[in-house]
């Protein structure tokens, strides 16, 4: 017998909707050269994600991996690592991330973005 995550997830969607806030995200997606100029251009795509932000407690900031001003992301989506959020007119870069998939249903990413 196998567990339906799907009503988890329509309940992780609309916490993190009711206690985040929906921030843009950006991602390059690739890289077009222009012969005539010898220029190269990268091309980004952008999207919208339910987030709720919250920081790192002082005892888990060590200095390295998680470095004071780091925030910890809980996110109804998929963002990948070097993608940049903007929050407050502040962005940030993703530095990890870790997708809660049991059996195959993704319920939420967990980030760490940094500035």
């Amino acid at each position: 017998m196998s567990f339906d995550y799907a009503r988890t997830k329509a309940t992780a969607d609309r916490l993190i909707k009711r206690f985040g806030s929906e921030l843009t995200f950006s991602r390059e997606t690739g890289e077009t050269f222009d012969p005539a100029t010898g220029t190269t251009t990268s091309t980004t795509s952008t999207f919208t994600a339910d987030v709720v932000w919250t920081e790192f407690r002082k005892d888990e900031i060590d200095g390295t991996l998680v470095q004071r001003g780091d925030a910890r992301l809980l996110v109804a989506g998929d963002p990948q690592i070097d993608d940049r959020v903007t929050k407050d007119g502040e962005e940030y870069r993703i530095i990890d991330t870790e997708p809660l998939k049991p059996a195959d249903t993704q319920l939420l990413t967990i980030a760490q973005a940094r500035q």
